[in-house]
């Protein structure tokens, strides 16, 4: 048997209700895993799909790490963990110049910024247990860290297969 993809979805003003019902019916349905995009807040989300769900794996893909402070992040990534009973898998990345200058927010170097803002979410106290953080990578060098997982953005999939071989990494599902 096929095994179904995760499904991108995103809560717009006026239809948030609707998604969270959209999200029962993909649980039903059988996909592995419903992951919010950058578009809108997608951290509130997976709060609203964890309590409404059971099964599925919910996170974000990806949570730009410019838009609130760490200690912000961590606190919401170990409260989602906790309420979804492990099913939540925070994925963060950089963005880019175009969508953090929408936002009046000037990025730094990426690569240096990712580990501080990977090791900084584990420097927080008192947050609980803390969900597998994803990291949208394009520099190989991102894939050099503690992190249980990485999602290769804007790659071919040969570009994607020779990262995870280069990297001696393991491609798994999100499971």
């Amino acid at each position: 048997m096929t095994q179904l993809p995760a499904v991108s979805l995103a809560a717009v003003p006026g239809r948030r209700l609707q998604t969270i019902e959209i999200a029962k019916e993909i649980e039903k349905k059988g996909f592995p895993g419903i992951f919010g995009p950058s578009l809108g807040d997608s951290l509130s989300l997976c709060n609203a799909i964890a309590l409404a769900t059971t099964d599925v794996m919910i996170g974000t893909s990806i949570t730009p790490i410019y838009t609130r402070n760490v200690t912000d992040f961590a606190q919401t990534a170990g409260f989602l963990h906790e309420v979804s009973n492990g099913r939540f898998r925070f994925g963060v990345g950089v963005s880019h110049a175009p969508a953090l200058n929408r936002m009046g927010i000037t990025a730094g170097k990426p690569l240096g910024d990712m580990r501080k803002f990977v090791e900084d979410m584990h420097a927080v106290p008192r947050v609980g247990d803390m969900p597998p953080i994803v990291l949208a990578t394009l520099p190989l060098g991102l894939l050099v860290t503690q992190e249980p997982g990485f999602l290769v953005i804007y790659q071919m999939p040969m570009q994607t297969a020779q990262i995870a071989s280069q990297s001696q990494l393991m491609m798994e599902p999100w499971t």
